[in-house]
């Protein structure tokens, strides 16, 4: 009686009462039974733990604490979770132990599971996907740090941590330059003292693997990276991973790009169609995708230089040519100090020594002239060559109109402003969490917009082909005849 009375208090036009109850949430049981016991008192119900999750990320609440309060006074919760008016909700520790104890590769079915009724309801195409990443702040303060201890070549380093401290693997010239760079802070702001903090020194003794990470104008934190894979059709998140934040997303690429395809071809789709900003570019990248069979639109960086002014490149000898026509030929293959593999082009001494143009061209120093280009100097020219054409500069426009909002709107409106939980296997978690709550509402309000509702078929997407066309004349990139 009082369960019936609960629901008659629920408007019927709720959200939690109209849209969540058509989601069958039996497929999370038999994820979770591996990991609970069949004996001794009973457990929180797996199911309604991850609605409890899932409502704390739609309602964009970070902490148990707070949610549990909610859950207490809000009658919609109560009537989603079958939980009537006299029945006590779990305590937040509850809530917060079973979690902990549970392994990330649970809360990752979970999610497949939620990407798959996407799929069955016709908002994922499969062949496009946008990829990108934003930093999440980590549970971690950095007035918190505290220096790695140190070891081997890095004995000249800083200031010794305690003996629980890990050790600095960064090489002694490496820490002589965070020291020249903390110097010429210093000069430049000698009013403004402050200790240099970096990955390579100091670590978080709360939370070992979050990384100190920072934007442009913005203050540093520390932080996880949360990158996200989403599909084009309906922007629906296909994958979501947490890293660490003290890589470039070129080292993130592939993996994601896998763990995308893998969860795609679970449900029998493939992708086809990769869109990245300059931040995924590297030539392994670019080699990667085209053994792959995947066809990438992913700008090159600032640093990348197609061509050497007054030198003519000639790919069938692999060498260059310079003004006076002499020839520089492929020398050999050496690793930069950035860790960068580079192809060395070399004149001779002798035809150098007696060129007009030496010392403007080689410098006074240089016996010959040198050059340098990547080994991967096909793949940058046919990436180019891709994103020079009106399809290139649509896939750009659409990746900003694609990835960025979803990133926005996981941060700002479902619980990512900043993670409750330590360590990367925490981060995943939440992140995993917040994908799922993304997807159950895009899903459900995609939904709610088709006649009969739920138990409709919704037709096929149409062809990518006549998307993109679409969407190009729409931005006048195109001109259908």
């Amino acid at each position: 009686m009082i369960q019936t009375s609960l629901l008659k208090l629920v408007p019927a036009r709720h959200f939690y009462q109209q849209r969540l109850p058509t989601v069958d949430f039996r497929f999370v049981r038999p994820l979770f039974a591996p990991f609970y016991s069949t004996g001794g008192r009973p457990s929180l119900d797996p199911v309604v733990f991850v609605k409890l999750l899932l409502v704390g990320h739609l309602e964009n609440i970070t902490s148990d604490r707070k949610l549990l309060e909610l859950a207490q006074l809000h009658l919609g919760i109560r009537a989603f979770l079958g939980y009537d008016l006299a029945q006590p909700l779990p305590w937040h520790s509850t809530l917060s132990r079973t979690r902990q104890r549970l392994p990330v590769a649970v809360f990752e079915a979970c999610f497949t599971q939620v990407v798959g009724l996407c799929i069955q309801q016709g908002l994922v195409s499969g062949h496009t996907q946008v990829l990108d990443s934003a930093y999440i702040k980590a549970n971690a303060s950095m007035s918190r740090l505290q220096p790695k201890r140190s070891s081997g070549a890095a004995e000249a380093g800083p200031t010794l941590g305690d003996g629980q401290a890990p050790r600095i693997t960064a090489t002694l010239d490496r820490l002589k330059q965070l020291q020249r760079f903390h110097a010429a802070i210093l000069k430049a702001a000698p009013n403004k003292p402050g200790r240099l903090v970096s990955n390579l020194t100091h670590y978080s003794p709360s939370d070992p693997e979050a990384r100190i990470a920072f934007k442009s104008s913005k203050p540093r934190i520390l932080a996880y990276t949360a990158s996200v894979s989403v599909d084009a059709a309906q922007h629906v998140i296909t994958h979501i991973h947490a890293d660490l934040a003290d890589w470039r997303d070129s080292r993130y690429l592939l993996a994601m790009v896998d763990a995308t395809q893998q969860r795609l071809n679970t449900f029998g789709m493939g992708m086809t169609i990769v869109v990245a900003d300059a931040g995924y570019c590297s030539g392994e990248n670019y080699e990667q995708l085209e053994v792959r069979g995947l066809t990438g639109y992913i700008p090159a960086h600032g640093g990348y230089k197609s061509e050497h002014a007054g030198f003519t490149y000639d790919a069938a000898t692999d060498s260059y040519t310079c003004r006076q026509g002499k020839q520089l030929p492929f020398n050999k293959i050496f690793v930069d100090p950035q860790g960068n593999a580079k192809k060395r082009y070399m004149a001779k001494a002798a035809e150098c020594k007696i060129c007009p143009l030496a010392e403007q061209c080689k410098g006074k120093k240089a016996k010959e002239k040198r050059l340098h280009h990547t080994p991967y100097k096909a793949h940058y020219e046919r990436m180019l060559a891709r994103l020079a054409t009106r399809v290139g500069q649509g896939m750009r426009r659409l990746r900003s109109a694609t990835v960025e909002p979803v990133l926005g709107r996981l941060i700002n409106y479902f619980g990512l402003r900043h993670l409750s939980q330590k360590g990367q296997a925490g981060a995943a978690k939440v992140m995993y969490l917040a994908a799922m709550a993304y997807n159950l509402k895009k899903c459900l309000r995609f939904n709610s917009f088709q006649p009969g509702g739920w138990g409709i078929a919704l037709p096929a997407p149409a062809p990518f082909r006549w998307l993109l066309l679409y969407f190009c004349n729409s931005h006048g990139l195109y001109t259908t005849s």
